[in-house]
């Protein structure tokens, strides 16, 4: 998911804690160190022009102007770690992913520790997943839950980290981020983490091979969306995002077919499995174009709801016709 590497951008930002060197300094500092002064000023003008930018409609004309200032100040050769943290913040807000990347990987390695470290290794590791960096992705997860200790702080990255995981095949290590994040969300309020996580664990499970394991986590991923009044949570792209993008076909090739599996009727049967019939399709043909490791596991998914589909049509032949107001629900 990146997406859902389940990918959760905004909502991992918006847990940060606040960057604890956001203290003005001191007029007796002022006087001893004028550049570092005049940074941090800089520093604090940045960050109110972002703030305005994040409360209205996305300002990208105003990131621009945010961005010059700070090239023309030199932030990205700077000595100060805040104005660097910054500099790949607007880039990343800018969506220039690769240069918010390069600028972070950068400087983290010169500001190991700095107080607003954590906040930029999570926009590192958010840049390099929209890149498809993995590796990169996953070592900055990682830095990101060394510093980190309180729970509800721990969640997104956690579940970022499992997606990351799961890209680079490591399925036991993702399912045992999945549930990690589960049990996290049962203790602390966290409202999309836990159907994502849910989502995560599903298709973890059904790459694994445990098939009915996976549809059964997906209707429960449903479900919590359903109590949560939050239908089609994976499409809210101002949460999850899906590296590749067609990645989101698997969910909703597994959410189909986990419906499908309990539907009481061979007509809903059917619906649900034709949908997930089509889902998987979509998910195979972009795969094959791409060196995709998944691409086995799909075909075989894709058959196996060709094969649930036909059977159930075959079955609802037999079925009395459904009544004029019957609704079907998938």
């Amino acid at each position: 998911m990146k997406g859902l590497c389940v990918a959760i951008a905004s909502a991992a930002l918006a847990i940060c804690p606040a960057a604890h060197a956001d203290t003005p300094p001191s007029i007796w500092e002022r006087a001893r160190d004028p550049e570092a002064a005049a940074a941090f000023d800089l520093h604090r003008a940045v960050q109110q022009r972002l703030i305005r930018t994040s409360v209205a409609e996305v300002d990208f004309g105003e990131r621009g102007r945010v961005l010059a200032m700070l090239e023309r100040a030199g932030a990205e050769r700077s000595k100060n770690a805040l104005l660097r943290f910054d500099l790949g913040e607007v880039y990343w807000l800018l969506e220039n992913h690769v240069r918010a990347a390069q600028v972070l990987k950068a400087a983290v390695v010169e500001f190991p520790d700095h107080p607003a470290v954590e906040n930029a290794w999570l926009r590192l590791a958010l840049a390099c997943g929209r890149i498809g960096d993995h590796p990169c992705e996953q070592s900055a997860y990682a830095q990101v839950l060394r510093i980190e200790t309180e729970a509800i702080r721990r969640i997104t990255p956690t579940l970022n980290l499992a997606e990351t995981k799961m890209h680079l095949g490591d399925l036991t290590s993702a399912i045992d981020g999945y549930r990690e994040v589960i049990q996290l969300s049962g203790r602390v309020p966290a409202r999309e983490s836990a159907p994502l996580a849910s989502w995560g664990l599903a298709v973890a499970l059904d790459r694994a091979g445990d098939n009915a394991a996976a549809e059964k986590e997906a209707r429960f991923a449903l479900e919590l969306e359903r109590s949560m009044g939050r239908s089609n949570l994976l499409h809210d792209k101002s949460i999850v995002f899906f590296v590749p993008e067609y990645e989101i076909y698997w969910y909703e090739g597994l959410g189909a077919a986990g419906l499908a599996r309990v539907a009481t009727s061979a007509r809903d049967r059917a619906a649900g499995w034709r949908q997930a019939e089509r889902s998987f399709g979509e998910y195979v043909k972009a795969a094959e174009r791409k060196n995709d490791r998944w691409l086995p596991v799909a075909k075989a998914r894709l058959n196996q709801a060709r094969l649930e589909r036909e059977r159930a049509e075959k079955a609802a032949l037999r079925e009395p016709a459904p009544s004029p107001d019957k609704d079907i629900d998938l």
